[in-house]
């Protein structure tokens, strides 16, 4: 173990309870034994997930939102004794051989964050639908008449008095049917993210004038009730946990401020914090697992690669100053220097780390090992663990796989179902195309036995993604092309760089079993002038094949084009978007925090934005678009083309055993590539 990192493996104490080091596992949506959607039963994907983890040294784990009623079906969680009593204790029971501790994060409800599906807006808009349903009508309720986040024609009606005291009485009668399970402690959530209970502590979405409403204690009133409730019930030994966002970051409803902007904090500022804080602890709250955000800021909460490690960390260490129970941090906190120095100068007692946890379920063993470079590292694209995204039809789509999940790690909640076991058979396995759809493939192939050989064009293994890595804010893709590289050295898959593999040359292979993960080309803009010198695509961009001068025009507005207009004003380029849509960033799948933070981002920096035109010509003096105003040329220096890619598979029907896969199948995003080569290699 690095010497800098020994603190991070020392016990810290939360209530009356002593945790075996300062790893929280982050609460997570999927990973929670406890399913709560339709009714409650026990969720067994999670069974061998949490184990992993418990096996793998963290100290707390705190698992995904369970909430105090189910959606759908009218059911308390308090109502499910014969489950708590059988497989949660059991699964307690083996948690505990580990030293691990267990909290259970119990949700109040959502309001205004609630995520407006179609379906899901008819049942809370429609009596008829909801009576059949049964929908929860309480879970939809608010702190007060607030708009929806994800709808704002949507609002939500305020709760009764009665409503709360409901809640609150369901969190009491649940808290102490988890303690006789044996789960350790629970986690309220929250105070954070402009979940319900955050909906009623901020002023600006709580109007109420009854003892809900008005003063700050008054607004904390509902939280500060849970917290008393539970520990009369169970004991003051017994411990909870608050899960905390010290500011909002909100500029408005649906407005986010960026890192370092100066604005008018619309939700919770730290002043107000500080007094917030203080009533939790004062009402008996043993820690506070704190963050920054609301959904209307949500790339706070759940940052994307935009943002910078540990960036919830400064606001986390103010909020230590003012309370004297412990303080987690979440946010980007998988660096074990950050998270060391952090705990080691007092700014925090605890870090919770989230996502890193579903990329590599032995992250905590791997530090305490000294073994940095074996980290699977979490890119931060929110493909897999929670993919909700606002769609172009203007629908509200989640996670086809099912959230916390992880796109670089198809293991993740499926540990047994996608186990990786030695071949009956072993093969030789050629494997054409040395990005990382190609090296998961040879990894996976590799660890069950086979004999495998990559064939790649270049020189140099990670294909597509190198570019696509090339940001400054991309280190963490940096880092996943590095791994990749030590998994091929230390599984000793052969290489052969500088090889372009023909038909003929395939066939000629002494292989039982192809992979063919050439990925895709570039499409190619079809207009006069695409051929000038100033043209380039997004990958000579991003690898910087070509120079690009001040004023950049992107012809293409989705993920990548909006990424390289970042880049570009980050070096101190004019870059402006053109769209031939109705808006930028209409990518299926694409997690509102990552898209959020983007538009925020364009918005910052006042990057111009054209939508719904079409571009016409490209001349001397810039980039001729069409669209409903008429004809106007924008000045350009440079322009670089970010309009999708095609397949390149001219080696799919190259006879033996040849499997086609990511790309060179079907153009997708990173998630769809990994998880098919590693369904591939598992399946020869």
């Amino acid at each position: 173990m690095n010497k800098n990192h020994e603190i991070l493996f020392t016990p810290m104490q939360v209530g009356a309870v002593t945790v075996k080091n300062r790893f929280v596992h982050a609460p997570m949506e999927g990973t929670t034994p406890v399913e709560w959607m339709s009714g409650y039963k026990f969720n067994e994907n999670s069974r061998e997930y949490l184990l992993e983890r418990a096996r793998s040294g963290v100290g707390l784990i705190i698992p995904g939102i369970t909430c105090v009623k189910s959606m759908m079906g009218n059911k308390w969680l308090y109502q499910n004794e014969k489950m708590f009593m059988g497989p949660v204790k059991d699964l307690m029971d083996e948690i505990h051989q580990y030293g691990t501790k267990f909290f259970l994060q119990i949700g109040a409800g959502f309001g205004r964050v609630l995520v407006m599906q179609e379906m899901l807006k008819k049942m809370m808009t429609g009596k008829v639908m909801g009576k059949l349903t049964g929908t929860n009508k309480l879970l939809t309720a608010a702190s007060d008449d607030i708009p929806n986040v994800w709808d704002p024609n949507v609002r939500h009606r305020a709760m009764t008095e009665q409503e709360i005291q409901d809640i609150i009485d369901g969190y009491v009668k649940s808290a102490v049917l988890c303690q006789k399970a044996g789960i350790d402690g629970i986690e309220i959530h929250a105070v954070h993210e402009g979940y319900l209970l955050d909906q009623f502590t901020i002023a600006n979405t709580n109007k109420r004038t009854d003892q809900y409403g008005g003063s700050l204690e008054n607004r904390c009133r509902f939280v500060t009730q849970i917290i008393r409730g539970i520990k009369e019930a169970c004991g003051k030994d017994y411990p909870v946990v608050v899960r905390y966002s010290v500011t909002s970051k909100m500029r408005g409803f649906n407005q986010g401020a960026l890192p370092g902007e100066e604005y008018e904090e619309f939700g919770r500022d730290r002043e107000e914090s500080i007094a917030c804080a203080r009533i939790l602890e004062e009402a008996g709250a043993d820690a506070l697992d704190a963050d920054n955000g609301s959904y209307d800021s949500w790339f706070w909460a759940h940052p994307p690669m935009y943002m910078p490690l540990a960036c919830n960390l400064d606001d986390a260490a103010f909020i230590k100053q003012y309370v004297k129970i412990p303080v987690f941090c979440a946010g980007r906190m998988e660096d074990p220097d950050i998270s060391s120095e952090a705990i080691a100068s007092g700014k925090i007692d605890g870090v919770t780390i989230g996502r890193q946890l579903l990329a590599d379920g032995e992250y905590c063993k791997k530090v305490e090992e000294g073994r940095l470079a074996d980290i699977r590292p979490c890119i931060a694209c929110h493909n897999g663990c929670f993919a909700i995204s606002k769609e172009p039809n203007g629908i509200t789509g989640t996670n086809p796989v099912g959230n916390g999940h992880c796109a670089i790690n198809p293991q993740t909640l499926e540990e047994n179902k996608k186990a990786i076991t030695p071949a009956s058979v072993k093969k030789k396995v050629a494997i054409v195309g040395g990005g990382i759809g190609g090296m998961e493939a040879a990894r996976v192939a590799a660890l069950r036995g086979h004999e495998v050989t990559i064939y790649e064009k270049s020189g140099e293994l990670g294909g597509v993604f190198i570019a696509a890595a090339a940001p400054d804010f991309k280190e963490k893709d940096k880092m996943l092309i590095q791994w990749y590289i030590r998994q091929m050295e230390t599984l000793k898959v052969k290489i052969c760089l500088h090889t372009d593999m023909t038909p003929q040359m395939l066939s000629d292979l002494d292989a039982e079993e192809v992979i063919v993960a050439t990925g895709a080309s570039p499409r190619r803009l079809k207009v006069e002038g695409a051929d000038s010198e100033k043209v380039m695509n997004a990958v000579e961009y991003l690898r910087g094949y070509k120079e690009c001068g001040e004023r950049v025009v992107i012809i293409g507005g989705g993920l990548t084009g909006c990424e390289i207009a970042y880049d570009a004003v980050r070096k101190g380029k004019k870059p402006v978007i053109v769209e031939m849509l109705d808006d930028i960033l209409n990518v299926p799948h694409l997690c509102a925090a990552n898209s959020n933070m983007l538009r925020e981002i364009i918005r910052c920096y006042k990057i111009p934005v054209y939508t719904g035109v079409k571009t016409t010509a490209i001349t001397e003096d810039g980039v001729v678009i069409e669209g409903k105003d008429g004809r106007r040329t924008i000045p350009a220096d440079s322009v670089v083309t970010s309009i999708g890619y095609i397949p390149e598979n001219k080696l799919a029907e190259a006879g033996k055993s040849v499997h086609v896969i990511g790309d060179a199948s079907k153009v997708g995003n990173l998630m769809n590539a990994v998880w098919q080569a590693n369904e591939t290699a598992r399946a020869i």
